[in-house]
């Protein structure tokens, strides 16, 4: 799997330098039963160690600096940062932010460590079809609570739409309800709680039958007790 070998080739290669590191974007939606397609592999790394996780990455000779693109609305929140060709897989690229860039601040903290995995964990199939569950149990994805947090806050901070669909995305993905509010978010700002209690809302009275042919269409595996044992979930 061209994604697998990426993900622990950067992630040994930064981890190698002490640079804290933590798989956002596409890929941690699929961790969290949300089905997208995976176009950048996104990480982030504390803020003060951006320049030197980019330079690091590039001195392996593996990655090369992207060429200027042209942004769009999906795609507008990567512009400034780093971001690589993978040379063993030109179609992919890498993209590094900053830990506060989405709230992830400090980064180490934010990961759901291999302790918290046990036999009983169970993993999305959004995931798995790109991961093998053996690598899961070490690679570093953010809990959800404060992946969500970070993203309704960046949608607050600047207007950016795609952070607000992602939350949108993981309330469907996960089946989040306002028992899973109460117990995740109380200490998380009042508009990020209301935003979240209107995207429960949106998904128990949606009507949109698209969505929900796609999601049973993805998500073979989400049913709500299997969902509550993907390590991070915020359930156990």
């Amino acid at each position: 799997m061209a994604v697998n070998q990426i993900l622990v080739s950067v992630l040994s290669i930064l981890q190698d330098e002490k640079i804290p590191v933590c798989v956002i974007g596409e890929l941690a939606l699929n961790y969290y039963n949300v089905p997208r397609v995976v176009h950048d592999l996104e990480f982030c790394v504390p803020e003060a160690s951006l320049l030197t996780a980019a330079s690091t990455l590039c001195s392996t000779g593996q990655y090369r600096p992207r060429p200027k693109m042209e942004y769009d609305i999906f795609t507008q929140y990567k512009d400034g940062f780093p971001a690589f060709r993978v040379q063993s897989h030109p179609n992919l690229a890498i993209v590094l932010f900053p830990d506060n860039f989405f709230h992830l601040s400090p980064v180490g903290q934010m990961i759901v460590l291999r302790s918290q995995k046990s036999d009983i964990s169970i993993y999305s199939r959004q995931i798995l079809d790109l991961v093998p569950e053996k690598s899961l149990e070490i690679l570093p994805f953010p809990h959800l609570s404060p992946y969500f947090i970070g993203l309704c806050r960046r949608f607050f901070e600047s207007g950016d739409d795609m952070a607000r669909i992602a939350a949108e995305q993981l309330v469907g993905g996960m089946k989040l309800d306002e028992a899973w509010i109460q117990l995740n978010l109380s200490k998380a700002p009042p508009k990020v709680q209301y935003l979240a209690s209107v995207l429960v809302d949106e998904r128990f009275s949606s009507v949109d039958e698209l969505w929900d042919l796609q999601m049973s269409s993805f998500a073979e595996s989400d049913r709500e007790e299997e969902l509550q044992c993907i390590p991070g979930s915020g359930f156990q």
